[in-house]
């Protein structure tokens, strides 16, 4: 990760982990640090892209991001729920609340925390995409949680133009980690479904 010298984040970032797969732990080493870093690298990119800058109150608000690791059943049943797609997928994204500087001076003068959303990853499928486009596990999930994140803030890629956008910050932000472009490969794989 850069060693770059930044200025602190104008909120608190409080990640909360949800491990209902119990064999993601052994996959992925440090699940919990990894995560934290990666979520404030991502959010830390947005605040500076969008220009939060320090906010007046004394104490900055909390920002909640809530990850569940879990397994292709139950990423299958929430694909299914929300998106009528009966199948497992890699990661969802439930985007809550904006993040800009009006919602974090809300957040901070009710003394309330402003859940950005939950970001859910399917183990199976994780997994299997990794090994089939030669990726590490690690840098696969490291990608798909900047990709939830980045829908989280409200970046999707419907469209062209969007995709293009999404990806060009993807790959910016996962050069922080020293991962490679995830949407090129020996073989062509695009890195997200």
């Amino acid at each position: 990760m850069s060693n770059t010298k930044q200025t602190p984040l104008p909120f608190t970032i409080d990640v909360a982990t949800n491990i209902e797969s119990g064999d993601w732990p052994s996959l992925m080493a440090d699940l919990n640090a990894t995560s934290h870093n990666v979520v404030s690298k991502v959010l830390d990119v947005y605040a500076r892209k969008i220009a939060i800058e320090k906010l007046a109150e004394a104490t900055g608000p909390v920002v909640e991001v809530s990850l569940v690791f879990t397994n292709d059943d139950n990423i299958r049943r929430l694909n299914r729920d929300y998106r009528q797609k009966d199948n497992p997928t890699n990661v969802l994204s439930f985007p809550d609340t904006e993040l800009s500087a009006s919602t974090l001076r809300e957040a901070a003068l009710t003394d309330e925390p402003l859940i950005l959303g939950d970001i859910v990853f399917a183990l199976e499928t994780v997994s299997q995409e990794a090994l089939t486009q030669n990726k590490k596990l690690d840098n696969h999930v490291i990608h798909l949680l900047v990709h939830g994140l980045l829908h989280l803030v409200g970046y999707d890629h419907i469209e062209q133009d969007e995709a293009d956008i999404m990806e060009e910050l993807e790959i910016c932000i996962l050069r922080e980690f020293d991962i490679d472009n995830p949407y090129i490969s020996p073989d062509n794989n695009r890195g997200i479904s």
